[in-house]
This record gives C-alpha cells, structure tokens and sequence, in this order.
C-alpha cells in the first residue's frame, strides 16, 4: 500500500528540526559566544538578563536566515518543477552529504563539511561586538556557514516540502522545522547562566561532536531513503 507523504511529514520535519539544533557549527559557536558573552557581562548588575537578551538576539540571526534561506529554494523548487524529480534528486544528495558527514567519524580530517575557514575571522569579529545589531550580524554569519554542516538535513525536508500542496503549507512546515532547530540552542543558552554548566557543556561537545556527526550523517541518509520510498 502506497504512503501518503503528507502523513509523515509532520513527525520528519519535527525530529530532522530537533536533529539539526544539534550540528556542531552552530552548537560550537554557540558555546564560544556565551564563553565570551560571560567574560564580557560577568560585572554587570543584571548579568543573567543581559547574556539570555545577547543570547536570543544572537539565535534570532541564525533562525531568521535559515528561514530565509529555506524560503527561498522552497519557492524556487515550487516553481520550476511539480512533478517528484526535485523531491528525489534532493533525497539522493541528501544521502550523499551524509555519507560525508559521517566520514569525519570514521576518518578525521581531510575532507568535511564544515564553516569555511576564512569565515572564522569576521564571525569572531562580529561575536565580540555587543551591539544588538553586532550580535545579529553574528548570527547571519554562523546561519549562512552552518547550512554545509547539516545541509542534507534542510535539503531532504525542503524536497520533502516541495510535495505538499500548497507552498504556503510547505512554508508553516518550514517555519515548524526552524523552531526545532533553535529548541536546542535556546535551552543552552538558558542553562548558560552558571559557569560551571557552561565548561560541561563545551567539554561534551569537544568530546562527542564526532558521534554527533555521526547520528546526523545516518539520519541524512535514512531520510533520504524514506523519501525515495514515500515518493
């Protein structure tokens, strides 16, 4: 019996959103802002407020430009094709980026999918500015340099997306995925507060961004192979 795509995307786009929160880009440099945020904040009367408002304005960036970003190829893949070739040339892509990803698991170094190396630079420049706009601007940044991270992930649920209905439809789903993606990076930034909970943190995720690497490498490709199925 034949699945109807509609009834899985729902679940798909809810756990893919919660799965991408994770990807070490964003999650690293998250960490290196509140770092550097508690250094600069500490002596202040309201410390705890001003690094959650530096925090969110910072995760605002990065939701806004994956919105934005999704938006964009969601409506151009709505409008140059309706038929299921796009849904599955995503998927294959998808699976082919998570064979990537998991490399780095396997094999360190070498080749990855990582934020380029010249982007370190102007995304630290912009990281220590306490600006609002300042902290924005960071989170643009790290939202345009962590889409070759987890890339396969978005990629598959925009394929996913191109197939309902509606684009609007596929731009409520999008907006849904978006909000999973930052769930992660909102709650530790509101365990950020205390120290101690912050070095555990970057401890873990120098520990174990490879085997975080590894479950979105295999969820790319058992994604994209549901897709081929579904479709």
């Amino acid at each position: 019996m034949a699945i109807d795509p509609q009834t899985l995307t729902l679940p798909l786009v809810i756990t893919a959103g919660l799965i991408d929160g994770f990807n070490p880009c964003a999650f690293a440099v998250l960490l290196l802002f509140i770092t550097f945020t508690m250094g600069m904040l500490q002596m202040q009367t309201n410390y705890r407020f001003g690094l959650w408002r530096t925090g969110l304005i910072y995760i605002s960036g990065i939701f806004i430009t994956y919105v934005l970003i999704g938006v964009g190829f969601l409506g151009a893949i709505s409008f140059f094709s309706t038929t299921h070739a796009v849904g599955k040339a995503a998927a294959f892509v998808s699976m082919i980026l998570g064979v990537v990803v998991m490399k780095d698991y396997f094999i360190p170094g070498g080749f990855g999918l990582s934020i380029p190396k010249r982007m370190h630079t102007p995304i630290n420049n912009w990281i220590k500015r306490t600006s609002a706009p300042g902290v924005f601007g960071a989170g643009v940044l790290v939202g345009l340099c962590t889409v070759p991270c987890s890339g396969g992930i978005y990629l598959a649920v925009l394929g996913l997306l191109a197939l309902q209905s509606t684009l609007a439809q596929g731009i409520l789903y999008l907006l849904l995925y978006n909000l999973m993606l930052i769930m992660p990076l909102v709650a530790v930034l509101l365990a950020s507060s205390n120290r101690v909970v912050v070095d555990k943190m970057v401890a873990w995720q120098s520990r174990n961004s490879t085997r975080v690497k590894l479950v979105m490498g295999s969820f790319m490709i058992a994604m994209g192979f549901v897709i081929l199925v579904i479709i």
